[in-house]
């Protein structure tokens, strides 16, 4: 018998059980971000090394064995966490799920994509769902000077671009993997926000990237910079900006050669892949479609609610946060290498 994905469901609060409140309530009441105040870190810049001049801004956080009193002790292994669409290192999802982390005996990098984040300003291009070098030079940047034992973890856009990433060659460097709320057809999850169900984050999207293109942070020929502000959708604007300036003929050909579905298959390390039914930026269609018996090292979880990066649950004993992604993911590494969640 065909093995299926796994269909979880968590009890939701009043107020947050509807896909956009899921979706959006961090981003309205954000965590405090206590990464950069109460715990040792420090800010590392990185060239991108591929004749752009482009760098970006990455920060660690040190295991807290070696300055913390009575801390878990470092069971060497370092998190890779890497922020969605326009988000950045300081995102809600990074920074709740990276104190646990930390708290839990593990190390942390949290990745700023081009231009986002303290990264502003240091890069003159734009991430992309496929960028397989950014994320290779961070990994072995990690690699070959903090930690030899590498989770990499990808949300939202950067779940497709961490599955496109280990799908299309070995990657011996990482050890363990998740990916949320991934894309993984950027055609179709296109054709969706571009439609009346998605426009609210449609247009959330394109104000960002034209506020970055008006302020120069994203900084491209006064050609490709009027089309790009002129796009009315993500189609459009993948199509006279983001594909183009990486060697692309277009948004189609973007899509066809970054979305994740068709490298899921070639991935060798044990991972976890978590969608949810109702969110509203990505259909789980794709998700569904997707045949996860061809690969048993990864174990795919389709959730009855959470929107898109959301997962927000009751509060209780086991869950006192409520954010039952990052319990989930945390209880799914700490098996994978041989402790208990703290």
């Amino acid at each position: 018998m065909e093995r299926s994905f796994e269909i979880r469901t968590f009890p939701k609060e009043r107020f947050l059980r509807n896909k956009h409140s899921q979706t959006i309530f961090s981003s309205f009441f954000p965590p405090k971000n206590h990464l950069r105040t109460e715990y040792l870190h420090e800010d590392i810049i990185l060239d991108l090394a591929d004749g752009s001049e482009d760098m970006i801004c990455v920060h660690h956080n040190f295991p807290l064995s070696g300055y913390k009193k009575a801390p878990i002790p470092f069971n060497g292994y370092y998190f890779i966490l890497i922020h969605g669409m326009e988000g950045s290192a300081d995102s809600h999802y990074i920074v709740t799920f990276g104190e646990m982390v930390l708290k839990a005996g593990f190390g942390l990098i949290r990745m700023n994509q081009r231009g986002c984040g303290m990264g502003e300003g240091l890069s003159r291009g734009i991430y992309n769902a496929g960028n397989s070098n950014d994320i290779d030079r961070v990994v072995k940047y990690v690699y070959r000077n903090i930690s030899k034992n590498i989770i990499l973890c990808g949300y939202s856009l950067s779940a497709n671009s961490v599955l496109k990433y280990l799908g299309e060659k070995n990657r011996p460097q990482v050890r363990f993997f998740s990916a949320v709320s991934p894309p993984l057809d950027l055609k179709y999850g296109c054709d969706y926000i571009d439609s009346e169900k998605g426009k609210f984050y449609r247009d959330f999207f394109l104000f960002s990237f034209k506020d970055k293109l008006k302020r120069n942070i994203i900084r491209v020929p006064d050609e490709i910079k009027n089309l790009a502000l002129s796009a009315e959708s993500m189609f459009d604007f993948d199509d006279y900006l983001t594909a183009p300036i990486y060697g692309y003929r277009g948004a189609l050909d973007y899509y066809r050669d970054c979305s994740s579905v068709k490298y899921i298959y070639g991935i060798t390390q044990e991972g976890i892949v978590i969608h949810a039914n109702d969110d509203p930026l990505i259909p789980s269609d794709i998700f569904e479609n997707v045949k996860w018996s061809k690969v048993p090292n990864i174990v795919p979880i389709l959730t009855e609610g959470g929107g898109h990066v959301g997962f927000l649950t009751k509060k209780s004993h086991d869950i006192p946060d409520g954010r039952w992604l990052n319990h989930t993911l945390l209880h799914f590494f700490a098996e994978k290498i041989g402790i208990y969640e703290a």
